[in-house]
């Protein structure tokens, strides 16, 4: 009952924020562009334009989970309305996930919006739109949610400044991850190991891209889909996790 009210009132914060609106706006005007870069390319532009759109969805989504998660407990501290929290019968687990339960709401409402108006634009411009898109659309919502989860483990680990600093740095290390098994003949002995150390310490984000593929239709198996939605969870999970065994040793 207590993670639900939390989890409410960072819903409604989190959607009337002007990041989280700003963002959107910005996604719209961005998709509505995306067709001249369509007609300008020398290739299919219905492909392009599609592919421009996703890719939109992924970045405004990313910068939407950033610039909220980071700011989410920073802003209770400072307005000191945790502190009226926390004097009821609420722990400070319930609180951290109560907090990422109601951003992981407002990110999941706010992909539905871009996806529908996304897919909407390309329908209207002529271009194919079929269930891989989608399915596309939906793992993105799990690389945002773990993005989410990521800003929010680095706000209580720094400040808002850094902790949106090292997000945006968490999501380029992620993405690059993804490519490391294509580097590994180039690395030899000690250095593979710790490359691999390295690389198990952050979300590998390449899990979740599917854009490239849905837009030509390459099917993903029902098993790959599971996986990939486990291991967005897993990482959810202990990220949280470890923001709340920071949260409970921190000096508010």
């Amino acid at each position: 009952m207590i993670i639900t009210i939390v989890a409410g009132a960072t819903f409604r914060e989190a959607v009337r924020s002007r990041a989280f609106i700003g963002l959107l706006i910005i996604f719209a005007i961005c998709a509505l562009l995306s067709r001249i870069v369509g007609w300008v390319s020398s290739t299919d532009g219905h492909i392009v334009t599609t592919d421009l759109v996703l890719s939109l969805q992924s970045l405004i989504g990313v910068l939407v989970a950033v610039a909220t998660g980071t700011a989410l407990v920073q802003t209770e501290i400072q307005s000191r309305t945790l502190y009226t929290i926390l004097s009821r019968p609420v722990e400070r687990w319930q609180f951290v996930v109560g907090k990422f339960l109601g951003l992981a709401a407002a990110l999941a409402a706010g992909q539905a919006a871009m996806a529908l108006l996304g897919l909407a634009w390309l329908w209207v411009t002529g271009a194919e739109v079929h269930g891989w898109l989608l399915l596309a659309c939906a793992m993105t919502t799990l690389e945002v949610l773990v993005m989410a989860a990521v800003a929010l483990c680095w706000t209580a680990l720094s400040s808002p400044l850094l902790a949106a600093v090292l997000g945006l740095a968490t999501y380029a290390a992620g993405h690059a991850v993804a490519s490391l098994p294509d580097l590994m003949h180039h690395l030899k002995g000690g250095q593979q190991i710790v490359a691999v150390t390295l690389a198990s310490l952050i979300p590998n984000l390449g899990e979740f891209t599917y854009r490239n593929q849905a837009v030509y239709r390459l099917p993903l198996g029902l098993h790959d889909v599971l996986q990939h939605l486990l291991y967005g969870v897993a990482w959810c999970g202990l990220l949280v996790t470890i923001t709340v065994a920071v949260i409970r040793r921190k000096q508010l």
